[in-house]
């Protein structure tokens, strides 16, 4: 049972930490369209990061919340590759610090192991047994698909919250002075 439950824990952990990079590489290419250069530059590029630091935020409170942290450093953490892995993910927590949020490409360079770690899963598959399954490769796509709806998701949802502490809350205050 417990072998169970730590692959759904690595399919989440892959799902949360794997789609900011298709993200950034999407916003990326789009800030090089002329009519959604400055909207781009200027109101999501800039957030990325922060974004970044929001997903894997919420995905270790999540952990946090359904009172498993017991079971990750019990059952997750034990072999060494793990433990750097995770390690490692916390350190996107790293990116709510305005010094290494203003470096937008550190994020995306950060997040790339993360990123290619189903991928060499997949590879080291490969090599152990000559064979990969088809409904593995799918997987590896819903995995992807999924981290990036994710983080789609949270853009558009820090967007809002950027909006409603801009026009909201200080309209607002401007209005009573």
């Amino acid at each position: 049972m417990q072998v169970f439950f730590s692959i759904f824990w690595w399919i989440y952990f892959c799902i949360f930490f794997s789609g900011y990079p298709l993200v950034f590489t999407l916003f990326y290419l789009l800030a090089k369209n002329k009519k959604l250069h400055l909207l781009i530059h200027e109101k999501v590029l800039p957030l990325l990061p922060l974004t970044y630091a929001f997903v894997g935020s919420c995905f270790w409170l999540l952990i946090l919340y359904a009172r498993k942290i017991d079971f990750v450093a019990e059952r997750i953490i034990t072999a060494a590759p793990s433990s750097i892995v995770i390690l490692y993910s916390i350190a996107a927590l790293l990116f709510w610090l305005p010094v290494l949020r203003a470096k937008i490409n550190l994020s995306f360079f950060h997040s790339l192991p993360l990123f290619l770690l189903p991928f060499f899963n997949m590879l080291l598959r490969l090599y152990k047994h000559k064979i990969v399954d088809h409904d593995y490769i799918v997987n590896l796509f819903r995995i992807y698909t999924a981290g990036f709806g994710i983080y789609i998701i949270a853009i558009l949802f820090l967007l809002l919250v950027k909006w409603l502490l801009k026009y909201v809350i200080f309209r607002k205050a401007s209005q009573k002075k």
